[in-house]
Parts: C-alpha cells; sequence; structure tokens
C-alpha cells in the first residue's frame, strides 16, 4: 500500500476509498472514482498539485451529488450500508415508539380541539337565535296553556276540548323540556371541556397535577383563604375525588338544585293554578312568570331559568380562550414536529443512508416544532389570545405538516423575507429620481 506524506492527498485517498467502497452497492453508474484512485495510487510521493491526484479531487467532487457529506461524515465514523447492530436497532426502535407515542397525543388533542370548536359552534348558534326569548316564550305557553286547561275542567267542558286542550299543553311541555335539555346539556359539556377535558387532555395530567399542586392536608380541611391560587386548586381536586368517589357508588343521591331548594321549602304549593291568586297573575305579570317557572321546575319540566341562560351563556364563552393555545401553540407546534419525525423515518428505511444521531433527531423535531408555531402566527396574524380561533382548523396543521417535513422549504421563505425586508430598508434615505 502506498503511503503519501502529504497529509492532504492522504486524506483525499482515504475519503475517496470510503466512497468508493460505498459505491459498490449500486451507487455510482461508473468506474470513474475507482479508475482515479487506481492512478494516484500509482504515484510515488504524490503532491496536491499533480495531475491524479487533481482529477481524483474532480471526480469525488462530482460524487457528492449522490454520496453527501453526512453519508461521508458516517462512514468516516465506521458506518457501513444496511448496518443491523444493536446500537442502530435500538435507534430504530425508539425512532418508531416516539413516532406512534407522537401520533397517539396528536389524535387526542386534535380530538379534544375538534370538540370544543363544535361545542363552540353550538353555543353561538344558540346566542345568535335568540335561545333566551325563545326559552321564555316556550314557559309563557306552556303556563297559558296550563291555566286554559284549568278552567276547562273547571268549567265541565266538553271531552272534545278537554282533549284538544291536552294536546296542546303535552306539545308545548315537550318543546319547552327539549329546549331545556338541550341548554342543560350544552352547558354541561361546555364546563366539563373547560375545566377537566381540555386542561387535562392527557390520561393521568389530572391526577398528577392534584398531586403537585393540591395542598397536602385531608380532603374537607377547610380552605385556606389568605391565597386565593391555593384554594381554588384545593376546592378543584376536591371536588374531583368527591365525583370519583359518587360515580365509584360511593353515594347514589344527587346533589340538591335550587329548585329543589325551592320546592322543598314551599310545601304549601302544590303546582297549577293555587301558587299565586289569579288577582295577583293580572297586576303583575312578572310575578306570573315567576310563578310558572318556579311551578315547572318543581315539576321537572326545566332546570334552568330564563335569567340565568345570558349568564350562563357568557361563561360559556370563556371556551375561546380555552381552545386558543390548541389553535395558535399546541397543535400547530406537534404537527410540525411529526413532519420532523416522520423525515427521520423516511431516512431510517432506506439502508443506504446512515441513522441520525439522537442530537440531530432531536434538533430536527424541535425546529419543526418552532416552523409550525410561526407558520400559524403567519397564517392567523389577527388572531390573539382568547379571541376566535374555530377559523383555524386543518389547513394550518396541514401546513405546519408539510414545513415540519421540508424544513427548506420553511427556511426558503423566511430568507425571501428576508431579503424583500432589506430591500425595503435599502429604500429609505435613497435619493428619489424627479
Amino acid at each position: 500500500m502506498t503511503t503519501f506524506h502529504d497529509p492532504l492527498v492522504s486524506g483525499l485517498l482515504a475519503d475517496a476509498k470510503l466512497v468508493a467502497g460505498y459505491g459498490r452497492y449500486g451507487v455510482f453508474k461508473d468506474s470513474a472514482l475507482f479508475a482515479a484512485i487506481g492512478d494516484a495510487e500509482k504515484l510515488s510521493d504524490a503532491s496536491a498539485s499533480q495531475p491524479e491526484v487533481v482529477k481524483l479531487q474532480t471526480v469525488l467532487n462530482d460524487c457528492s451529488s449522490t454520496v453527501p457529506f453526512s453519508t461521508l461524515a458516517a462512514l468516516r465514523t465506521g458506518w457501513s450500508p444496511g448496518d443491523m447492530s444493536r446500537r442502530t436497532a435500538l435507534a430504530t426502535y425508539f425512532l418508531i415508539a416516539l413516532s406512534v407515542t407522537m401520533m397517539i397525543v396528536i389524535v387526542k388533542l386534535t380530538y379534544v380541539y375538534n370538540r370544543g370548536v363544535s361545542i363552540n359552534a353550538e353555543l353561538q348558534e344558540i346566542d345568535n337565535n335568540d335561545f333566551s326569548a325563545r326559552f321564555g316564550q316556550s314557559i309563557r305557553q306552556v303556563w297559558a296553556t296550563k291555566k286554559q286547561l284549568s278552567s276547562a275542567a273547571a268549567q265541565q267542558a266538553s271531552a272534545t276540548d278537554l282533549t284538544l286542550l291536552k294536546d296542546a299543553y303535552y306539545n308545548s311541555v315537550d318543546n319547552l323540556h327539549s329546549l331545556d335539555q338541550r341548554f342543560s346539556s350544552l352547558l354541561v359539556r361546555a364546563q366539563g371541556f373547560m375545566t377537566q377535558e381540555a386542561p387535562f387532555p392527557l390520561w393521568g395530567m389530572q391526577w398528577a397535577y392534584c398531586k403537585l399542586s393540591a395542598s397536602p392536608g385531608k380532603p374537607g380541611a377547610p380552605l385556606d383563604f389568605s391565597n386565593p391560587r391555593q384554594m381554588a386548586i384545593d376546592q378543584f381536586c376536591g371536588q374531583q375525588i368527591a365525583l370519583a368517589q359518587q360515580q365509584s357508588g360511593a353515594g347514589s343521591s344527587q346533589p340538591l338544585k335550587q329548585s329543589d331548594f325551592d320546592c322543598r321549602n314551599n310545601g304549601n304549593t302544590q303546582g297549577g293554578m293555587q301558587v299565586v291568586s289569579s288577582t295577583a297573575m293580572v297586576e303583575d305579570v312578572s310575578a306570573d312568570f315567576d310563578a310558572a317557572t318556579r311551578d315547572l321546575q318543581c315539576e321537572g319540566v326545566i332546570t334552568i331559568t330564563p335569567n340565568s341562560i345570558s349568564t350562563l351563556t357568557l361563561q360559556a364563552k370563556t371556551l375561546s380562550e380555552v381552545l386558543s393555545p390548541y389553535a395558535l401553540w399546541i397543535l400547530p407546534a406537534l404537527y410540525g414536529a411529526l413532519g420532523g419525525i416522520m423525515f427521520h423515518m423516511r431516512m431510517i428505511l432506506n439502508p443506504l443512508l446512515p441513522n441520525p444521531p439522537l442530537s440531530r433527531l432531536i434538533h430536527r423535531i424541535a425546529l419543526g416544532g418552532l416552523a409550525g408555531m410561526i407558520l400559524a402566527w403567519f397564517m392567523a396574524p389577527g388572531t390573539k389570545l382568547g379571541g376566535e380561533v374555530t377559523g383555524i382548523g386543518f389547513s394550518l396543521f396541514t401546513f405546519a405538516f408539510l414545513f415540519g417535513f421540508s424544513l427548506d422549504i420553511f427556511f426558503a421563505i423566511l430568507d425571501q423575507f428576508v431579503s424583500m425586508s432589506v430591500a425595503g430598508i435599502k429604500k429609505f434615505g435613497s435619493p428619489t429620481v424627479a
């Protein structure tokens, strides 16, 4: 084997032999590199200026389009194509496990976001359709029909008239009960989403939060009013423990509702026309409406009052503040990171490409996540935290994934923005041509 004293020539020949060995797997279309290596080895004491060495450098440069520098760097460390060592297998399994975990997390968070968008759309529909006025009108219709039915029964009307009035009464009750159940179920879903599902979307997060943030005192202990934030945390975690115990069979009784309290503390009130006198109904329409609402609550037809609908709707509108981090930060970053993982998984499928080291893998995933977040700023520049974010959907998430998969496109767009900005800045202060 020929030994060269010039380190530049010896290093060039060593790299050329590594690339030539890599080319044995059908990478090159000709044997120009092998011929150039043979010509260089025939020299007794080669220098960098000799034609054979220059030709070898030229041929090696031509091979750089087929064998990138990253592959040459891996060959220098001892990697060979098709390497199935234990370290490579562990790295592959780790990347597969990471990608599967990321996909499960993204699917769960996307489901939570879509569920929140659906609930928010239903709340907006209720608000736009003036649900409070419709609900109050239905109460008045039920109450008026009930009074007509009672009056007809007292006057001993015909069976046909009583049947028609009963049908009208039952239909109005069914319509009112349907409106009540629709709003009640929507409100329960919205409050459950804001307090449990959105803040703790993954299994174990709520348990860990209460374990780390709650006070070490026993459940049911008196609250510490000197620290409002800690008091709110302790109250929240205590409610979740009580709810879990109730769901596991610790108690079958339902919590006391305000309507139950009113009915139990007005035992002399039997509902119907005995709630208030007929003179009061004529003189005070508001008292008549309140009596109707209380009577229908006691009968179980409704569970909410018309006066509370607007307040409850305003509370539920804070749903946008809960959805904002999902739409602007969390999901774009996760989709971008998933794109970066898919890029490396594609490389692993090719046995002629070296597996990336852990540092490059983490760096690529982090850049993919940042690219997704920055893309959200560009595509929704007018959206602020807590604003209207329900319009952000899979168009943004898809581009975040694509930019995470191909960071070159993302950096090319950023470079283009920088060039445009520099060109605009150079125009400041330039003399204008008259």
